[in-house]
């Protein structure tokens, strides 16, 4: 199996845990690291982890089909009399705005 050597800087703290994992144990350092990450880096991942963000951006849920075609069958009967007072109400562009 390939290697590839990793620098890891640890603080006393740890340091102080390994040198007594390595007087109780019959692992050296190196071993006793490799041992540690192999048995619960999955689990500290799973604890750190960011939750993954929802794919819908609401909390609200869509509305039902039956529901929506109603509604777009209501709008299409007048529609062409709302963009109509819409268009009117624009007035004329002026370049000046």
């Amino acid at each position: 199996m390939k290697t590839i050597p990793v620098p890891v800087r640890l603080d006393k703290n740890i340091q102080s845990i390994l040198r007594d994992g390595v007087r109780r144990t019959p692992h050296n350092r190196q071993d006793l690291i490799r041992l540690t990450l192999r048995l619960h880096l999955r689990d500290v991942i799973e604890q750190e982890a960011v939750p993954k963000s929802p794919r819908r951006v609401t909390n609200v849920d869509p509305l039902p089909d039956h529901v929506l075609e109603a509604a777009y069958r209501q709008m299409g009967n007048d529609w062409d009399e709302i963009e109509a007072a819409a268009t009117r109400a624009q007035g004329v562009p002026h370049f000046d705005d």
